[in-house]
């Protein structure tokens, strides 16, 4: 016989577990949306509140500059050496060529000396050379003259025994034997006179190039009198010497900067602006600092590309006329505008950004209390941020530290 087999249906014991749990997960998703909407309670003493408000944005940038002559001319050693002698003090007007210190290089010296003398030398024996090619000349322009001579006078004798001859007063052998003498003579002197053309040529190229090679040792020469006198360091410019302050012994290489001279024609500003504003800062872009109560504007001149430290440099030039009052060396805090003014809504820096990133703000209801609400900011400058969404110009926001209450909601103000 077949038993019946019942369907087993929910306990009470399992029916009352699940109900337990379905209560208790509703309880804590209420429990967490009135922990969420919980009122934090603050007095009004404790908090600063600032208002947005419409007007005309710019984004500038506060950047650390210096004061720099305008013209600035670098002292470089154009030979290495230990310092032997210091002429000059540093921070007083120097005129072009004034000696200021003078290095002591002994193996250089003595590298130049040598070279010198083998110079000396070899010009000494081109113009030996020179001038026996010239005294060979003289010689053979004095045989050519003593071979000139010599024929006019058997040419003199010549012709009067070819008289006497034709008259039958001398034999005929004395006359051929004159004949002969008198063509010796003669062909012996056009041989002279076109061995003497021919050599003066060739004298003249050779010395010629004699006269080039002298030239071109003694500019050798004078270079190397050069090179030893570069171990004199001069000012290559008028001006005042800065950055001037070597010691005896000490040692500088070839190409070192031992010093500055301001030209003294004006001056410039040199600033470091980070590299997060390298493609914003281009030449052309103005700029101004406050200097005993007066504003002064200057305008980007150079940017330098290169970044060093995560900062990249930039030039900025006076636009008007600069106080007497300013100094080389002297640092100021200029104001760099990247961008022109336009209208926008605004907010006053303050410590709540350091909580809430700029994301959101607690703003005023006119009721005693303010609510959470999240922006968009653009911009910023020294002084205030652009808002780009979520506040309206007159509407009121808590603008001190958010660190107390940053995971609430809203905030009650007890006055």
């Amino acid at each position: 016989m077949d038993k019946k087999i019942e369907k087993k249906t929910w306990s009470q014991k399992k029916m009352l577990t699940l109900a337990g749990i379905i209560f208790v997960l509703i309880l804590s998703f209420f429990g967490l949306q009135v922990f969420n909407k919980k009122i934090y309670k603050v007095e009004a003493s404790k908090i600063s509140v600032k208002k947005a408000f419409e007007g005309d944005f710019q984004d500038v940038i506060l950047i650390d500059g210096d004061v720099e002559p305008i013209n600035l001319v670098l002292v470089n050693t154009l030979e290495g050496g230990t310092v032997d002698e210091v002429f000059i003090e540093n921070g007083v007007n120097v005129e072009k060529g004034t000696p200021l210190l003078r290095l002591s290089n002994p193996s250089a010296t003595l590298g130049y000396m040598n070279q010198e003398t083998a110079i000396v030398e070899q010009i000494n024996n081109l113009r030996s050379l020179k001038l026996s090619l010239e005294k060979d000349q003289r010689d053979l322009k004095e045989s050519l003259i003593d071979s000139e001579n010599s024929l006019a006078e058997v040419q003199r004798n010549y012709k009067v025994d070819s008289v006497l001859y034709s008259k039958d007063i001398i034999a005929r052998n004395d006359f051929i034997e004159r004949q002969e003498s008198y063509k010796y003579f003669k062909n012996k002197r056009d041989f002279m006179k076109t061995n003497v053309v021919k050599s003066t040529q060739d004298n003249l190229v050779q010395i010629d190039q004699i006269n080039t090679s002298i030239s071109l040792m003694q500019r050798n020469l004078n270079l190397i009198r050069e090179n030893i006198e570069k171990l004199l360091v001069r000012a290559p410019i008028s001006g005042m010497l800065s950055s001037f302050d070597p010691d005896i012994g000490e040692s500088y290489s070839k190409n070192q900067t031992v010093a500055k001279i301001d030209v003294q024609s004006g001056f410039k500003v040199k600033g470091l602006v980070d590299e997060y504003y390298l493609s914003s800062v281009k030449p052309g872009q103005l700029a101004n600092f406050s200097f005993n109560g007066e504003l002064l504007n200057l305008k980007v001149n150079k940017v330098f590309p290169e970044v060093k430290n995560r900062k990249f440099e930039i030039e900025l030039v006076f636009e008007n006329e600069v106080p007497k009052d300013i100094t080389i060396g002297q640092s100021v805090q200029v104001r760099l505008e990247l961008s022109k003014s336009k209208k926008s809504i605004m907010i006053p820096r303050g410590n709540y950004f350091q909580a809430s990133g700029g994301q959101y703000v607690f703003v005023l209801d006119g009721k005693g209390e303010a609510h959470k609400r999240y922006i968009k900011l653009g911009n910023q400058n020294p002084s205030f941020y652009q808002v780009l969404e979520g506040l309206s110009a007159n509407e009121e926001f808590i603008s001190s530290s958010y660190d107390d209450f940053k995971n609430y909601e809203s905030i009650k103000i007890n006055q």
